[in-house]
C-alpha cells in the first residue's frame, strides 16, 4: 500500500506552491483503499480517501450507486470540506443524478441531500497536485418510488412500456382517458398510446399522421383535428382527456378547461373489445414524456372533468406501479409533476 504523510504548511506556502505549479508535500499518514467502486447495498456510506485526515494529491475516485428498478438513490453529505476555487477548477466532487451533473468544492455541499432521477447515481472525486482539505463523508440509501413521482419516455428504441398483464381491461362502450404530456421532438407520424385486441388489431389509439390528429376506436378512424391537434402538445407538461361514447359516436377532448366534441358516426354502435394489450406509443411513437395516464369505463360529464384531480384513481387503468410494466431506464423522477409527493407546494 502507498502511505501518505503530512508536512503542514502555512496558508501562504500553499498559495505559493499553487502559483508555481509545484506539488505540495503529501498528506497525513494513511493507506487509502480503492475508491473506484460499484455499490449495490440498500444503504451505506463512504468517504474521501484518508478521511477525516486530509486527502492525498492527484486522486481520481468514482463511486457508482445502483438500486433495483422502482427505486432511486438518496445521497446525503454528512461532512464536506474541499479546496475552494472559482468553477471548482482544482479539487471537486461531481454528482451525476441521472439527469444532470452537479459540481461541488469548498464547503458548499455540507448538509445537502440529492435524489437521483433513476436507479443509478454516480459520485466522482478529483484532487490536483496541491492543497488538501479534510474531504467528505456521505451516506446513501435506496428509496422506493411511486409511479406518481415519475414521468415515462414514450419513444425509446425497443423498450416498450405497457400495462401489466395482471390488469384486466373490459369491453368498453364508452370511456374517458386522461394523461399529461410533454414534447421533446416532432414527427410527421406520432402515436401516444395503442390498445390492441387479442388478434393484435388496433382497438383504441390516439395520434397523428399527415392527415392530422385522429382517434381509432375498434378499427374506426375518427379525425379529431378540429378539437385536438398535435400543436396542442408542447414542451410543457400539460393534462389532456379524450372521451368516446358508442351510443352516439361522439368523440370529445378536454384540456385547458375547455370541452370540445364532434361526431364520429362510423364508430356508433362499436365497442372496444376487452382482454387486449395497452402500451405507450405505437408503430411511430410520440417523441416525449407521458405522466399520469388513467382510463375509466365511462364518459365523464363536464362537471366531472372540471372536478378531476391528479390523484383521482382510474377504475380500469391507473398511474400506479401495480398497473404498469416499465423499465427503470425510461422512468424519470420529476419534482414538478402535478401529483408528485416531492412537489414543493405539496410539502408546505
Amino acid at each position: 500500500h502507498l502511505v501518505f504523510c503530512v508536512v503542514f504548511l502555512l496558508p501562504s506556502s500553499e498559495v505559493f506552491l499553487k502559483l508555481m505549479n509545484v506539488p505540495s508535500p503529501a498528506v497525513l499518514c494513511c493507506s487509502p483503499s480503492s475508491c473506484v467502486l460499484v455499490l449495490t447495498e440498500n444503504q451505506g456510506a463512504f468517504t474521501s480517501p484518508c478521511y477525516p485526515q486530509i486527502y492525498p494529491n492527484s486522486q481520481a475516485c468514482r463511486w457508482t450507486m445502483q438500486a433495483p428498478a422502482g427505486f432511486i438513490i438518496q445521497l446525503s453529505f454528512l461532512d464536506f470540506d474541499l479546496e475552494e476555487a472559482p468553477g471548482c477548477i482544482y479539487d471537486r466532487v461531481l454528482v451525476n443524478t441521472g439527469k444532470a451533473d452537479v459540481k461541488f468544492c469548498g464547503p458548499t455541499a455540507n448538509g445537502l441531500t440529492l435524489n437521483s432521477t433513476g436507479n443509478v447515481m454516480e459520485l466522482s472525486f478529483n484532487s490536483d497536485f496541491s492543497v488538501q482539505k479534510r474531504g467528505f463523508s456521505v451516506s446513501f440509501r435506496h428509496v422506493a418510488v411511486a409511479l406518481r413521482n415519475q414521468k415515462v419516455t414514450i419513444s425509446h428504441g425497443n423498450q416498450v412500456t405497457q400495462v401489466s398483464g395482471s390488469v384486466s381491461i373490459p369491453t368498453l362502450t364508452h370511456l374517458t382517458l386522461c394523461f399529461e404530456l410533454e414534447r421533446t421532438g416532432n414527427k410527421k407520424k406520432e402515436w401516444i398510446f395503442t390498445y390492441s385486441d387479442s388478434s393484435n388489431n388496433v382497438a383504441l389509439s390516439l395520434g397523428s399522421e399527415k392527415s392530422g390528429m385522429k382517434m381509432i376506436v375498434d378499427g374506426v378512424e375518427c379525425p379529431i383535428d378540429s378539437i385536438l391537434s398535435s400543436a396542442n402538445f408542447t414542451s410543457t407538461m400539460k393534462p389532456f382527456c379524450v372521451l368516446w361514447t358508442s351510443s352516439n359516436g361522439h368523440v370529445a377532448a378536454y384540456f385547458n378547461g375547455n370541452y370540445s366534441a364532434k361526431s364520429c358516426s362510423a364508430s356508433s354502435g362499436h365497442s372496444v373489445p376487452g382482454g387486449g394489450q395497452f402500451k405507450l406509443g405505437g408503430q411511430h411513437s410520440f417523441n416525449g414524456n407521458i405522466y399520469n395516464l388513467r382510463l375509466w369505463d365511462y364518459a365523464m360529464t363536464l362537471p366531472q372533468l372540471n372536478a378531476l384531480s391528479c390523484d383521482t384513481v382510474g377504475n380500469v387503468i391507473d398511474w400506479d406501479n401495480n398497473h404498469w410494466s416499465i423499465q427503470s431506464s425510461i422512468a424519470q423522477t420529476d419534482t414538478s409533476l402535478s401529483c408528485s409527493e416531492y412537489r414543493e407546494d405539496s410539502l408546505k
